[in-house]
């Protein structure tokens, strides 16, 4: 957590933080999307999925104390897939006019 969200935060709630970093943390390992911990008046912090919203506004993102990054991607994402051996393709290197048919 930094440094100016513990001083701007006027009585800092450590179980509220310590919940909603939990959360956040279980959430993020099984989402798209990164999960933030934000600042609330009500219950000290809560953890948020940006999915979950269709933009963030400026006012939500100005309550944003600390931020877990998404952990799960998309198939296509992974490395093993970029490789050429994995392309079903024939390709034909003996190929010449004999082998048209037309």
């Amino acid at each position: 957590m930094s440094a100016l969200a513990v001083q701007t935060i006027a009585v800092f709630n450590q179980p509220a933080y310590d919940a909603a970093y939990r959360t956040a943390s279980i959430r993020a390992q099984h989402s798209f999307f990164d999960q933030h911990i934000v600042e609330d008046e009500d219950a000290g912090f809560i953890a948020i999925d940006e999915g979950d919203y269709n933009g963030l506004t400026q006012e939500l993102i100005d309550r944003i104390v600390h931020t877990i990054a998404a952990q799960m991607a998309d198939d296509f994402d992974l490395p093993d897939y970029a490789r050429a051996s994995h392309i079903a393709a024939g390709i034909d290197l003996d190929f010449d006019a004999d082998d048209c048919p037309f």
